[in-house]
């Protein structure tokens, strides 16, 4: 095989007529085999490259601390196409032995020294996807592809750059298309990996999206059943408090019996301030003392029969005596005497009862025993 610069060599020795004839041949045969159109004699570079993807499908190692670093040239002016041609010539010789980084060199100079085809550009992107350098590479993909987006080998090189980059998805869309476009079978088995890699990542991703929907179920549930709870507690406590408050409406002499307690209904005019039943027994059950002597059975039998007992003196006495009843009435009377206060004036505030103002056989306050 001759080399590049023989090649090279004749080509320039060519008259410029000659020159433009070879030229023109070049042509032909790229629109023949569907070469890009900026490409210029590329169909050598090809035929190399394309023999190079099948010998070598090396997988590139990519650590994200290495791949850094300054990113190769891009063009930005000349149109020396001779020098592009020779450098791109040598890069491909550097490459077929191995040598990617002295190849990536003579592709530098052959992007910087005229306008790059897709497929040169294509061609440094693998050189530099083999030295790890995968962001590198995906740009020169990228800009392949501005310039034609049907190539095949871009859309390959950056797939396979994505591969290592681990971005999947990308890389599982890549080799797809360019397998459409010209299937390989080195790109066959980095699909096959992507797209397993991406059956995985899927998987994962409904696990944790049911995961969450079980949490949030459970908070959910959670937060019903502490409101349930609370609901509960709260009827709860408003019937205890409802039950704890004595029911009077049994209760002989409470609501309007004749020859019952002064004021609280027989008595005539009833309770002055007191606002009849009602306020009486409002004022009684604010009290928590009187509100808890009415629920023992011994002060309730004692209320049983209010006009007898106070007819009876001696029988009073007797129970401002008893531990358990005594107290309660002393605390009664203490009570209701203030509200009565406007009635006659009974020794011991229970005066002007119902015409026993002078009966001076009930017993005054002071003179009864301190049993608490």
């Amino acid at each position: 095989m001759d080399t590049p610069q023989e090649i090279v060599d004749i080509i320039n020795k060519l008259e410029d007529g000659d020159k433009a004839t070879l030229n023109s041949y070049i042509d032909e045969l790229k629109s023949k085999i569907n070469f890009d159109e900026e490409v210029k004699e590329e169909p050598m570079e090809e035929e190399v490259e394309g023999e190079n993807d099948k010998e070598e499908e090396e997988e590139a190692v990519v650590d994200d601390e290495e791949d850094v670093g300054p990113l190769p040239p891009m063009y930005e002016s000349g149109d020396d196409m001779d020098k592009a041609t020779t450098y791109k010539m040598e890069a491909s010789d550097l490459k077929s032995a191995g040598d990617y980084q002295s190849a990536l060199e003579k592709y530098n100079l052959a992007v910087t020294t005229a306008p790059p085809s897709a497929l040169l550009l294509a061609n440094r992107g693998d050189v530099l996807y083999r030295l790890g350098q995968c962001k590198a590479a995906v740009r020169d993909c990228d800009v392949a592809l501005e310039k034609n987006p049907d190539s095949a080998k871009a859309l390959r090189i950056r797939g396979k750059a994505y591969k290592s980059l681990g971005e999947y998805e990308k890389s599982r869309k890549d080799l797809s298309a360019s397998q459409a476009i010209d299937y390989d079978d080195g790109a066959a088995e980095d699909l096959k990996f992507v797209s397993e890699k991406m059956k995985e990542i899927e998987s994962e991703k409904v696990k944790k999206k049911l995961e969450e929907e079980e949490k949030l179920r459970k908070r959910a549930e959670e937060i019903k059943k502490a409101q349930e709870e609370a609901r509960r507690e709260a009827e709860e406590e408003a019937a205890s408090r409802e039950n704890a408050m004595p029911d009077m409406s049994g209760m002989p002499g409470m609501g309007g019996m004749p020859g019952g307690m002064p004021g609280m209904g027989g008595m005539p005019g009833g309770m002055p301030g007191m606002g009849g039943m009602g306020g009486l027994m409002s004022a009684l059950l604010s009290d928590p003392e009187l509100a808890a002597g009415m629920q023992n059975p011994k002060v309730m039998a004692a209320l049983s029969n209010p006009g007898e007992l106070m007819g009876n003196p001696a029988k009073l006495q007797e129970l401002m005596t008893d531990p358990e009843v005594g107290p309660f009435f002393q605390k009664l009377m203490a009570k209701i005497g203030p509200m009565m206060g406007g009635m006659g004036g009974m020794p011991g505030g229970m005066g002007g009862m119902g015409g026993a103002a002078d009966d001076d056989d009930i017993p005054d306050l002071d003179d009864l025993p301190d049993l608490e």
